[in-house]
């Protein structure tokens, strides 16, 4: 498995009204929310052939009808389940990102912060893969269906990490030209490797194992002597 798959775990589920959508007052936002948890739940647990729009429907206690009012189509559905992962991915690695030490007390050192980055943005897909028995399936499903959502979601995740990089070659953190790299070049190897790394991982303590040995020797490497 090398690529991300769709299925949210505990962890990983919307804890409430507007984690996808930004009106969270809304109640259609919340409704399409919940559906969206529903059918992330569903194909984790039955897999993307074997979940219909009628299994989803009754798993969420409303009709059919309802649900095609939010969705075209299950294609449509598994699309947006992906969308709401890469958004919360995203949220949250720009979080570990964006924090300034000069403002906040306690921030983990550089190479923690592009660590736990790196697993924000990798960790929820691994976790789906590994944690269903249909990992292989909703895969194969998500590289036909998806292919557009992965590439927006690595061009704005190497753009986020490229500045930030950047950043902190600018306050001697890291030393860029010494080492003859450029921060968006040194956020491709990051974020390609990291995706690497997931390959034949059985579950999350490998992946998060190897991610740190990797980032470790990497950050190491460039700091300012």
């Amino acid at each position: 498995m090398q690529e991300e798959g769709v299925g949210l775990q505990a962890a990983d589920r919307f804890d409430g009204p507007g984690d996808v959508c930004q009106n969270a007052g809304m109640e259609q936002n919340t409704k399409r929310e919940a559906i969206l948890l529903a059918a992330s739940e569903q194909f984790k647990q039955y897999g993307y052939r074997k979940t219909s729009m009628d299994d989803i429907a009754k798993r969420m206690g409303v009709s059919r009808a309802s649900l095609y009012s939010y969705f075209e189509n299950k294609d449509d559905l598994f699309r947006s389940v992906s969308l709401a992962i890469h958004h919360r991915a995203l949220s949250r690695a720009e979080y570990h990102l964006i924090t300034d030490p000069a403002e906040v007390k306690n921030v983990p050192s550089f190479a923690v912060r592009i660590e736990n980055a790196l697993l924000a943005r990798h960790g929820p897909f691994q976790k789906a893969v590994t944690g269903s028995a249909h990992g292989d399936e909703l895969f194969d499903e998500y590289s036909r269906l998806c292919g557009d959502i992965v590439q927006e979601s690595h061009a704005r995740f190497q753009a986020l990490l490229a500045n930030a990089l950047n950043t902190a070659s600018r306050a001697g953190d890291i030393d860029l030209k010494a080492a003859g790299v450029t921060g968006k070049g040194l956020a491709e190897v990051l974020n390609l490797g990291a995706a690497g790394l997931k390959h034949g991982a059985p579950d999350m303590v490998t992946f998060q194992r190897r991610l740190k040995t990797f980032v470790n020797l990497l950050i190491s490497g460039l700091r300012s002597r």
